[in-house]
Order: C-alpha cells, then sequence, then structure tokens
C-alpha cells in the first residue's frame, strides 16, 4: 500500500489530444449554451454570483488568523447541517486596502465551515493561534513533508479527509511533487484531528481528489499520471469502511488488487468532480496540465466514462491560453471540484482554482488565490449508452 513512486509537480503545459464535441465559441467568462452528449447536458454555465459573493464578503472581512484566500476548494456536508470547506495553501487576514494582505507563508492546509442552508461561511479551523497558525494535519511553516487536502466524506461518524503528501522537488512556483496519500480522520462535530493512516498509493495513482457516495458504496477516484497526459482511476470501499479494504475498476470488473486499476477516462485535471445529476453521472475536468477549458463527460454508472463525449462548457477568464509557467506573474486557472450539497436537480455547482506563479500577486490582490464558482444548468438529454 506504501510509497513506491513519486511524481513531481507541472512537468509540461500540453494541449490534450482527446477529441471534444464541437460547440459555440465560449468567450472568456461567456455564458454558454452546449448541446450533445448523452444523459443531461448542460446548457448554460454561469458564474455563481451569490456564492462568489459570500466568499468574498468572508475573505474581504478576515481577521488575523482567519481564512483569506486559498486554494484547493472541497467541500462535504455535516451531520449537523454545516458544510466543511478544505482548503490547501490557504493566506490568512487581516485584508487590508484592495484587498492586500501582509507577505507571509500559507498554512497548507485548513477547513472553513459553512451555514448548510444559506451556504454563508462562518469559521476558520486549524491549529495553533492567530500569531503562530498551524496546519489541520502536518509540520508547520516550511518543514516537510508537508500534506495537501484532498477531498473529504462523512463516514462512520467521522470525517475523512484524504491527505496528499508532499515534498520540495526544485525550485520555482512549481518545485513540488507528491510522495504518498494518507488519510486523516476528525472527529465530529469539533473538526479534531484524531488519526493520520497510509492508504493505498503504492501504484502511481492519487487516490482522493474525488469522493462520491453511491448505494453501499463510497467511490474513490484517483488521478495517474501516465506521461502525455493524466488518467481517471476509481476504486470503491463498502460504506462504513472507507479505512478498510478496496475494490478496483479492471475496465470489466472489481479486483482486490490496486495494480489491476486501469484508466477510466484520459486527459483529466488533478483534480476533477464526480457527481450525479438527473440519475446519470458527470464528470467535470480541465485538461490535464492546466489550461482556461473547462468539459463534462457524463456516463450511466459512477466508472463508465472510457470513450464518452467531453463537451466544453466554460472558458475561465481568468485563465491564459498562453500559459508560461516560467513567467513571473502569469495567472491560471485548476483544479475543478463539484459541490452537490449546494446544488439541486437540474444544476451542479462548480468551482475552479485561480492562482499566480508570482506570489506578489497574491499579496497585492489575495483575490487571485480564491476560487471561482459556476453554475452548471442541466437539461435532458438521450440516454447513456
Amino acid at each position: 500500500m506504501r510509497r513506491s513512486r513519486v511524481y513531481g509537480g507541472l512537468i509540461a503545459l500540453i494541449v490534450g489530444s482527446t477529441t471534444v464535441a464541437a460547440g459555440p465559441a465560449t468567450g472568456a467568462g461567456a455564458n454558454v449554451a452546449v448541446g450533445g452528449g448523452c444523459g443531461p447536458v448542460v446548457t448554460a454555465a454561469r458564474p455563481a454570483a451569490g456564492l462568489q459573493q459570500k466568499w468574498a464578503h468572508f475573505g474581504d472581512g478576515a481577521g488575523a488568523g482567519e481564512w483569506a484566500g486559498g486554494d484547493g476548494t472541497y467541500s462535504t456536508p455535516l451531520p449537523d447541517g454545516r458544510t466543511a470547506w478544505l482548503f490547501n495553501d490557504t493566506f490568512l487576514g487581516p485584508v487590508g486596502p484592495g484587498r492586500s494582505i501582509t507577505p507571509h507563508a500559507p498554512v497548507h492546509n485548513t477547513i472553513v465551515t459553512a451555514d448548510g442552508r444559506s451556504d454563508r461561511p462562518t469559521g476558520t479551523i486549524l491549529r495553533g493561534t492567530a500569531e503562530n497558525p498551524l496546519p489541520i494535519v502536518g509540520p508547520a511553516g516550511t518543514d516537510e513533508p508537508w500534506y495537501w487536502n484532498g477531498d473529504g466524506i462523512v463516514d462512520g461518524g467521522k470525517l475523512y479527509v484524504f491527505e496528499f503528501q508532499q515534498r520540495t522537488a526544485g525550485e520555482g512556483h512549481f518545485g513540488f511533487e507528491w510522495i504518498g496519500t494518507d488519510l486523516a480522520s476528525l472527529s465530529l462535530p469539533d473538526l479534531r484531528l484524531r488519526k493520520v493512516t497510509p492508504t493505498y498509493d503504492g501504484h502511481g495513482i492519487q487516490w482522493g481528489v474525488e469522493l462520491l457516495r453511491v448505494g453501499g458504496y463510497i467511490y474513490i477516484y484517483g488521478t495517474g499520471a501516465e506521461w502525455p497526459g493524466k488518467q481517471a482511476h476509481v476504486a470503491r470501499a463498502r460504506v462504513g469502511h472507507l479505512d478498510g479494504a478496496w475494490e478496483f475498476y479492471t475496465g470489466s470488473g472489481w479486483s482486490p488488487n490496486e495494480a489491476d486499476s486501469v484508466s477510466i477516462l484520459d486527459e483529466v485535471g488533478s483534480s476533477y468532480g464526480v457527481a450525479e445529476v438527473q440519475g446519470r453521472y458527470v464528470l467535470v475536468t480541465t485538461d490535464s496540465y492546466l489550461g482556461s477549458e473547462i468539459y463534462v463527460h457524463t456516463a450511466s454508472t459512477p466508472f463508465g466514462f472510457a470513450g464518452t463525449e467531453r463537451v466544453p462548457v466554460y472558458d475561465t477568464p481568468e485563465g491564459q491560453p498562453e500559459f508560461d509557467a516560467d513567467a513571473d506573474g502569469d495567472i491560471y486557472t485548476y483544479n475543478v471540484a463539484v459541490h452537490p450539497a449546494l446544488s439541486a436537480r437540474n444544476n451542479l455547482v462548480v468551482s475552479y482554482n485561480v492562482n499566480s506563479t508570482s506570489i506578489a500577486d497574491l499579496y497585492g490582490d489575495i483575490s487571485n488565490n480564491r476560487a471561482r464558482y459556476l453554475d452548471l444548468r442541466f437539461a435532458p438529454g438521450h440516454p447513456c449508452r
């Protein structure tokens, strides 16, 4: 189950070769109307202005030791009605004029709680103090290896969060590498860390970028990195046994051996989302190595995405089509997540992260490191194969 392979940060920026469905031009930030595809089809993709304003208000009002911005942006509903938002490199307040913040090292993982009815963020959870903030999991400051959060889910009366262990690998903005995955358990309702245990990661698959409960199973989605792209994989565990034995999808069935896992979809982002919409399953992703386009795939099962149509639905206005990883100050977008608890039958709330290759862009305006939220609208389509 433990460490055998290591994958770096950004190795190269490529344009994937996946065939995509033809669609209308989607100028930066434009609303789109997309036909085609099986199952529910996206008819519009618009910024979720109300949710965006709530996070802007929360971040702009941050005091010392409170969330001002960060990436990751996974969400999971809690039994008491709150939502736990899981963030990675988190910058803290206070926030000054022009959304500026005092330069400081980010906290590698935090949680923000939100009211489950209003979706309004209410508080920041981390260890330490406002003067000496510490991540919920892992070492402080620049010590390493450190953890970035993956997705989380409540199972067996605990909140489980996948934790991606990282270390420095080279210089520059993308000078890091993933070295393994652990599973953190937090008690409820206080969200205190209780245990961190190793989980499956021995075959180069980063498990836990998405979690989906269907029937008696929790589906655990992962990302492989066989050049030149990234691949989606899926495993499953019995409800109540996420920290136990898993089964891995082989393309025709399920195996107890991680080595038998096969890709269910090529050319996905480092993080992608899967949700049930109108009785079908929708996968939302970007290209493998950054890029401003967001796509959807639709299938009749949580693991049936191979060979499905790739439909472009949104072009992020913040992302740069000719992004240069070595440029100082390039804004880019990445890491899609879906938020079913904030959605209804005919829509799906989606987030994507925003960042810059220059940390000065974040210190000068921390909104350059806050997720953007979209509302994807769906209508029925033709049956999936």
